[in-house]
Formats: C-alpha cells, sequence, structure tokens
C-alpha cells in the first residue's frame, strides 16, 4: 500500500431531529442565514428563531446554479449586515453560495471573491467567516468540501472556487428535512451523490479511506434509492439515503469528481440537463470502459455491483426512468466531439483513470444503434 493523506475537518451531527441542537454550534455570534425563499415560505425561519435567538440577518435569494452576476448582487446585501457566523441550510446551490459569500477582504467587495475563481487573482489575502452547513438534500456533499460551483451563463461555463481552509465548521445532517423534497429533486440528488461515490474510485486521488467511504455510500443508494423514489415520506429511508450521501461527501472530499462530471457540465449547460442527471446517465458506460483497466477500481466496483457491473446501474436508472442515451438529452455526435474536446485540460478529467477513447465509441454508439 503506498503512503496517503486523509482530510476533512468538519465536525458531522448526524440523525434525525438534531436541527434543534444548532444553539450548540452557533454559540454567541451573530448568524447570517443563507436559504432560499421556499424555506422561508416553510417556516423555517420561525423554527430557527425559536431554537436560537442569534440571527441577525437572513439571505434568501439563492438562485439554483449560482451564477457570478447572482452572487454579486448578493454579496453586496450580505456585507450590509453584521454577523460572525453563517448559517447555510438548503440544498448543494445554497451551500455554493453561502461557500462564495464566506470569502472576503477589508474592502468586503466580490471583486476578491471572482478574482480568485477566474484566477485573476492569486489565492491569498483573503480571510473566511465560518459557516455551518445543514443540508436539506442527500445528494451534493458540498456540507462536507472545501470548494463551491459558480457559473458564468454567457460563457456557458463552469468555474470552481477551491480554497484549503474553505471547509464548513460543522454540519447538522437532519434527515427530516429531505422530508419535503419532490420526487425529481430526491431522484436527482441522490443520483448526483452515487456518481460522486463512483467518480471518487475511478479516481487518481483515491486512497483506501476514501475509496472505503465510496464503496460504503454506492451500496447504501443503490439500495434505498429506487425503494425511496415509492415512498417519499419514509424517514428511514430518507435518513439511510442521508447516511449513503454523507459517506460519498466524505469520499470525494479526498479526491474531487472525474470525467462523469467533466461531462455533465457541458450537458447542464448547453442543454439545460439537471445535473444529477446529466453526471450519472453515463455512469453504466463508464463502468463498462473502466472493466480490467485497474485491479484496484475492479476490486472496488466488484464490491458494490458484483458481477452486474455497469447493468446494475442501467437497471437502476431504467427504474428511475432517467434513460442512458445521449440523444435524449439532445446530444448529437457533434456535441460529443466537443465534450471530447473539452475535457483537455479539464481538472475534473484530470483526476479520472477512466480511458478516454473507448467511453466516448461506447457514447457514440449508442447514436447509430
Amino acid at each position: 500500500m503506498n503512503a496517503f493523506t486523509y482530510y476533512n475537518p468538519v465536525t458531522i451531527r448526524f440523525g434525525t431531529g438534531t436541527l434543534a441542537e444548532i444553539n450548540r454550534w452557533v454559540g454567541n455570534r451573530r448568524v447570517l442565514l443563507v436559504t432560499t425563499a421556499g424555506f422561508i415560505k416553510r417556516g423555517i425561519l420561525d423554527q430557527l428563531g425559536s431554537l436560537t435567538g442569534q440571527i441577525a440577518g437572513v439571505l434568501d435569494q439563492i438562485p439554483p446554479n449560482p451564477t457570478f452576476v447572482a452572487l454579486r448582487d448578493l454579496y453586496a446585501t450580505a456585507w450590509e449586515k453584521e454577523f460572525d457566523v453563517i448559517v447555510a441550510l438548503g440544498g448543494g446551490s445554497v451551500m455554493d453560495g453561502a461557500k462564495a459569500l464566506s470569502v472576503y477582504d477589508d474592502s468586503h467587495q466580490f471583486d476578491i471573491v471572482e478574482g480568485i475563481i477566474r484566477g485573476t487573482r492569486a489565492k491569498s489575502g483573503y480571510k473566511l467567516k465560518p459557516m455551518i452547513a445543514i443540508p436539506t438534500t442527500a445528494g451534493t456533499g458540498s456540507e462536507l468540501t472545501p470548494w463551491a460551483t459558480v457559473w458564468d451563463m454567457e460563457e456557458k461555463k463552469k468555474y470552481s472556487l477551491h480554497l484549503p481552509n474553505l471547509w464548513a465548521e460543522a454540519c447538522i445532517c437532519d434527515p427530516e428535512l429531505t422530508l419535503s423534497l419532490p420526487r425529481d429533486i430526491t431522484v436527482q440528488t441522490s443520483l448526483d451523490a452515487l456518481s460522486q461515490a463512483l467518480e471518487a474510485i475511478w479516481n487518481k486521488n483515491a486512497n483506501p479511506i476514501s475509496t472505503r467511504y465510496a464503496i460504503t455510500a454506492a451500496r447504501e443508494i443503490m439500495t434505498t434509492l429506487p425503494l425511496l423514489a415509492d415512498d417519499l415520506p419514509n424517514l428511514e429511508l430518507r435518513t439511510r439515503q442521508m447516511w449513503g450521501s454523507l459517506n460519498t461527501a466524505l469520499a470525494f472530499s479526498n479526491t474531487q469528481t472525474a470525467v462523469a462530471h467533466a461531462i455533465s457540465y457541458y450537458v447542464t449547460a448547453q442543454k439545460g440537463t439537471p445535473h444529477g442527471i446529466a453526471c450519472s446517465f453515463t455512469l453504466p458506460d463508464i463502468i463498462d470502459t473502466m472493466a480490467g483497466v485497474h485491479s484496484e477500481v475492479d476490486f472496488a466496483l466488484n464490491a458494490i455491483f458484483g458481477a452486474q457491473g455497469g447493468d446494475a446501474v442501467r437497471n437502476l436508472l431504467k427504474l428511475l426512468r432517467v434513460s442512458t442515451h445521449p440523444a435524449d438529452y439532445g446530444l448529437s455526435k457533434k456535441d460529443l466531439s466537443l465534450i471530447r474536446q473539452s475535457l483537455t485540460g479539464n481538472i475534473r478529467a484530470g483526476n479520472s483513470l477512466v480511458p478516454v477513447e473507448p467511453l466516448f465509441d461506447r457514447l457514440e454508439k449508442h447514436l447509430v444503434a
């Protein structure tokens, strides 16, 4: 076994009803609550207000897939308030937005954040407000990673804010908060978690600890998701899915994602496909492509799927009514060629152990079948 390092400093509190312990983590600090208007309408502000008297401000306009334009306006609003800690309550977009809002310098201008993200400014001279993450989906894993996704929709390009100390201080994983999720969001975020787990396996940055977390996550999601999709109010299944997602985050927080996600960014930006679908419909072909390529990857995938290989995920996606056919997402041979070109120099693609040419040969065969 080669030497390796595994690191994740986030304190995790997991279990039903743990939101009620929020004041334990907030203490006497002034809170900026970052969330969405939907949660405000569902009474989360009143609920939190009954649990802690420390809420000094609320920012509830975080959009899906936050952009530079949206975050610039939100940043100005956030920094008009006086606060000591950010509480981010929501899905991946809320977590991403909150992380971007937590980065500042003495000017309190968004320019420092955008400059760091676009690479026009050094990753130095910044400060961070601490963050407590409260996920309301069981999928994105952003509560346990030191990066955030920001989009430029004019360029139709995804950017990443990645700082070595951009970790949440703590995360509260309360499965009750996922009970209100509709089927489509439940499926999409769960498939995102499955993709992240598998991407942590066929990854140059994988280590024995991250792979063990990934195997646990993928097994749990493969078992739980088809049951949960047909029984959304089942708290036990919601808890198991959040447990799977937590293990996913512990895995890919040390590896980042790989080629399935690198492909997905084009599919989301150019075709409007939801992220969880865009990063999962290629998984069966990736699994089949990886067969026999790397012994440690083979061992891990066999521990999850046995002899079924890619067919196990193919069958899951069929059960969930998610197509594995590129044409169903508006993709042509030209699109696949553009995606293939976009992988050159892409960090996520660079993490991948997957042979690219055989993978794209498989994807193209769908278009002539």
